[in-house]
């Protein structure tokens, strides 16, 4: 009998009265909760089945569920009796196919004794694979072997219960083995010749049971060419100008030793029976520049200084120390060395030196120039200050100038009267030649800003020689084709030229600029406040090293990046900032006024508000 009541206890009270037995001669079962709704405003009386004691041990003896187990890979099924139920079966495995009367079945499923069950599965082969690999160098080939063990399913035993869920186990099937023949045939594609294969590597790698990769065959390894064995002493590679406040060498100091000649190396044979080829290598002579002197293996300083490597020469820079202000009572310097200033460069004066000048106070309105670095650890109010040759448009040239010879080595191929080729077709082959040129030299005039009047006179002369060889060449004479190889030899000294400047970059290092001129054929960096109404050029780098530091106004003008602080000013003070190459890059923070160039293009940016 069921009753609907609050509690638990509510609904035995109910059931006493109603069926007049203690409350120990009944069993409860709770068929719903009571519920709270409506904030627990709302009751809902929970339903309780309550039966005399007697009554339901009857029920026990004559309902009997049906059931189900699995035994030895059967599923057996027994009927229900009374008022028993069917049994259930879950059924949810992938590799496993169940039918009950013909039907396949997944989920849940009531069996009952007469249903006709077949089990099935998707067991899974097993599987192995290889491929053959060589190295990059072509000097080892590898087999790669892939196994993976099968699965034979077959169902886990089910105890007998009245609702169960199918469950399925596998015993593991063996992949099979490769023949070693196999492997030897696929090496045999890729072009392995058979006296470089390793037997023994590929029958134990046939035999294992295990994926991994194999090396199983090898070439001839070349022996490597050694070069030239020298010792430098470290302080020939030391960049800081600061490095050069005094002496950084004494004389007498050991600055390079040799202790080997260079030896070629034996070239090798890749598993395809190609040569690898091994460098070659030329020995080089010790040879001492000036302010170093040659004994025996060894180069040594000859005078106190600044030690240097320079096109496979070591020498010694002097040093030239100024203690106090630079100033009129003084002179200018002009110096075949470094030069070192303890204290302030005043009004008009001039500083020249081959090597690295540094500054430990400020300069003012005075003009340096160093064919090395300059570092000026103060300030620099007006005046110039350039370091470098004057080679800032180098990192911007040598890429336009490599396209050039490109051009002409392309022509050169070109006017090779091949067979199926044409007189047409070398003329449309110089025809190319010239406009691909011409687009070239276009490019070298966005930069020409920052040429001296001797390189731009250079380039002028040598867009001239093309001028007149495109003329030669398509009246098919001889002097034409003379020049054109003139010029690219010339393109082909320039190059060299221009890459060996660049190895060893300049640098113009100071903590701030103003109404200064500033130009570095490598990069300039300002570690202060920034700048004022000056203009900097840099064949690489302008740098601003300090977050805060303020461009106010002037022309920065860098080979490839500029990367700035704050640019510009509230009241909208004009800046200009241009990087020659387009894929550099400007960075900072931009007030209105400034300007932002990227080769030919301007660049947009959002303005710092006011």
């Amino acid at each position: 009998m069921r009753f609907e009541a609050i509690s638990r206890e509510e609904a035995i009270e109910k059931a006493v009265e109603e069926l007049k037995l203690s409350k120990d001669g009944l069993t409860v079962k709770e068929i719903s909760k009571p519920e709270k709704r409506i904030m627990g405003l709302k009751k809902i009386p929970g339903i309780y089945e309550i039966l005399p004691k007697e009554k339901e041990e009857r029920k026990k003896t004559d309902d009997v569920n049906g059931t189900v187990e699995v035994r030895n890979g059967q599923v057996l099924v027994t009927g229900p009796k009374g008022k028993g139920v069917e049994a259930t079966l879950f059924i949810h495995e992938d590799q496993l196919i169940f039918n009950v009367n013909g039907e396949p079945v997944t989920g849940n499923r009531t069996l009952s004794a007469q249903d006709v069950i077949e089990v099935s599965f998707e067991h899974l082969p097993p599987e192995v694979h290889f491929q053959v690999e060589l190295s990059e160098s072509m000097l080892e080939a590898y087999v790669e072997i892939r196994r993976k063990s099968g699965k034979k399913y077959r169902l886990k035993d089910l105890e007998k219960t009245s609702r169960g869920a199918l469950q399925i186990e596998f015993d593991p099937l063996p992949p099979e083995a490769i023949h070693p023949e196999e492997v030897f045939t696929a090496l045999a594609n890729c072009g392995v010749l058979p006296e470089f294969i390793l037997e023994d590597a590929v029958k134990k790698a046939c035999e294992s049971k295990e994926s991994g990769k194999i090396l199983v065959a090898r070439g001839k390894a070349p022996v490597e060419s050694r070069r030239t064995d020298i010792d430098y002493c470290s302080e020939i590679f030391v960049k800081e100008i600061t490095r050069g406040l005094e002496p950084v060498v004494m004389k007498g100091t050991k600055l390079a030793e040799k202790n080997g000649e260079a030896v070629e190396g034996i070239p090798g044979v890749d598993v395809k029976g190609a040569e690898i080829k091994v460098q070659k290598v030329k020995d080089e002579e010790l040879k001492a520049a000036e302010g170093a002197f040659l004994d025996g293996n060894a180069v040594y300083a000859e005078r106190d200084g600044r030690p240097y490597l320079k096109k496979g020469e070591i020498g010694v820079v002097p040093l030239l120390t100024v203690v106090g202000d630079l100033d009129k009572d003084t002179e200018d310097i002009d110096f075949d060395g470094d030069v070192v200033v303890k204290g302030n460069v005043q009004d008009h004066m001039v500083i020249r030196a081959t090597g690295n000048i540094s500054i430990i106070g400020s300069v003012y309105h005075s003009e340096l120039y160093a064919e090395q670095n300059i570092e000026v650890q103060g300030k620099v109010i007006g005046g110039i200050l350039r370091a470098g040759d004057e080679n800032a448009v180098f990192q911007t040239l040598l890429p336009i100038v490599e396209k050039v010879i490109l051009v002409i080595e392309a022509m050169f191929t070109g006017l090779q009267l091949t067979e199926g080729r044409t007189v047409q077709d070398i003329m449309d082959s110089i025809s190319k030649g010239k406009e691909e040129t011409e687009a070239l030299f276009q490019e070298i005039e966005q930069i020409e800003e920052i040429f001296t009047p001797h390189q731009l006179q250079v380039v002028e002369e040598i867009e001239k020689k093309f001028a007149y060889v495109f003329k030669e060449i398509r009246l098919l004479h001889k002097e034409g084709f003379i020049e054109l190889n003139t010029v690219y030899e010339r393109l082909l000294s320039m190059v060299e030229m221009m890459k060996e400047e660049l190895l060893d970059a300049r640098l113009i290092k100071l903590y701030y600029a103003q109404n200064a001129t500033l130009k570095s054929s490598g990069d300039v960096e300002i570690t202060g406040d920034g700048s004022y109404q000056s203009s900097i050029v840099a064949g690489n780098e302008i740098r601003f090293t300090k977050f805060a530091s303020v461009v106010k106004g002037g022309t920065l003008l860098a080979g490839r990046f500029i990367k700035a602080g704050i640019v510009g000013t509230p009241s909208e003070i004009q800046t200009f900032l241009k990087v020659l190459d387009r894929e550099g890059d400007i960075t900072g923070r931009f007030y209105k006024g400034t300007t932002l160039m990227r080769k030919d293009e301007l660049k947009d940016y959002a303005a710092i508000l006011k």
